[in-house]
């Protein structure tokens, strides 16, 4: 059993949270990640249609910006993406994995024609330049 608080070395930021509808791409708001070195969008994927055998699933895409409004962010290069997993059936919880380049962090979830689900969305902040965190 591990011997230290996680959430003194942690934070979390809601992103987003409501349905993914098919044919509409769906951007979170911003994730400030600031003090933070990485951060994972989990994906908490409710009740819906999704099945990735059927084409049925949602991909999510990442930009980065030094604002809040995501109309000035730009795309997250692919080498600080570890991983990012289609989401492709309901009831699960998904994490990507992001290093971050600038503050602001967001994601478009992205449908498949047809494809909608309930989605929540949370930043998981982690590697803090200072511990504990408040």
């Amino acid at each position: 059993m591990a011997s230290f608080d996680f959430g003194s070395v942690s934070a979390y930021k809601l992103a987003s949270y409501g349905e993914v509808g098919s044919n509409t791409n769906t951007d979170t708001g911003a994730i400030d990640t600031q003090g933070f070195e990485g951060v994972a969008l989990v994906s908490v994927v409710g009740e819906g249609n999704l099945n990735a055998a059927a084409d049925l699933s949602i991909s999510v895409q990442f930009s980065e910006g030094d604002d809040t409004n995501v109309s000035n962010a730009s795309a997250l290069e692919s080498n600080y993406i570890i991983s990012n997993p289609i989401l492709g059936e309901s009831n699960v919880a998904v994490k990507a994995s992001i290093k971050p380049y600038k503050r602001y962090l967001f994601a478009k979830y992205i449908p498949t024609t047809n494809a909608s689900a309930n989605i929540a969305s949370v930043g998981a902040l982690g590697f803090p330049h200072e511990a504990p965190t408040q």
